[in-house]
């Protein structure tokens, strides 16, 4: 079985060879054999590109994208249509995710039967370190808005970077997904209730980066208006 993990990134050059080595060498050799990595460029105008073409050169990784566009969503759009994998998953390159969660969100699906492994940085198991208050509120009031405009979507962390596919089931999904974004995430799970794929959380060590470039309110404008147009436009007659 092929699993590929996507890492889109934007003016990565001062982390990038770091970060993909510490990924490469969590891993043992059996495991690494079946994993593909990709790098999904969302048109970094620092010497990320370069960068990624010596990786590629050095066997680090196995596919370099360019998408000229900005938008991670749409990076990772792109990286899963053009993935030959069985099993498509994509993190941040900051690993703020415990790398020792990687087999349990792929095995979800290719084990256990699941379609889509998420997650969660909100369930009772799961443990925060560094994480600012003010983005802890944000992250837990998104979840409570999400509860009012989707009562039966039953996820406690939508937007944790942290995610794989059975790439046959969410091709069939990818398309009805309108934002490019960082709304892409709620986006395409909301879609995935819809459409009854069965979707497994897990709960997970999440450290935060503290020179993250997400601007908090920003996203949060981003999130308000898309969980708006996704209940009174795409669902305006669906229980979900």
């Amino acid at each position: 079985m092929k699993i590929e993990v996507i890492f889109p990134v934007y003016n990565e050059a001062q982390t990038l060879n770091q970060q993909i080595k510490k990924f490469n060498d969590f891993f043992d050799s059996d495991f690494r054999k079946d994993l593909c990595i990709t790098i999904a460029d969302n048109g970094s105008n620092d010497p990320t590109p370069k960068i990624c073409k010596n990786l590629l050169n050095n066997k680090l990784i196995d596919n370099y994208l360019f998408i000229p566009e900005k938008g991670r969503g749409r990076a990772i759009k792109k990286s899963i249509k053009s993935s030959k994998a069985d099993i498509v998953s994509y993190m941040d390159i900051d690993l703020s995710t415990d790398l020792s969660h990687f087999k349990p969100l792929i095995e979800s699906i290719a084990m256990i039967g699941n379609d889509i492994s998420i997650g969660s940085r909100l369930s009772k198991e799961s443990k925060v370190i560094g994480r600012k208050k003010i983005r802890e509120f944000t992250s837990r009031a998104y979840n409570i808005l999400i509860k009012l405009f989707f009562p039966k979507s039953r996820i406690s962390d939508m937007q944790c970077g942290f995610k794989a596919f059975s790439r046959l089931k969410i091709l069939k999904i990818l398309d009805f997904v309108e934002n490019n974004r960082w709304f892409f995430d709620t986006e395409l799970i909301l879609l995935a209730r819809k459409f009854n794929l069965k979707i497994d959380q897990i709960p997970v060590k999440w450290t935060d980066d503290p020179n993250t470039s997400v601007n908090i309110i920003s996203t949060a404008i981003e999130d308000i208006v898309g969980l708006t147009k996704l209940r009174f436009k795409l669902f305006k007659k669906i229980d979900i």
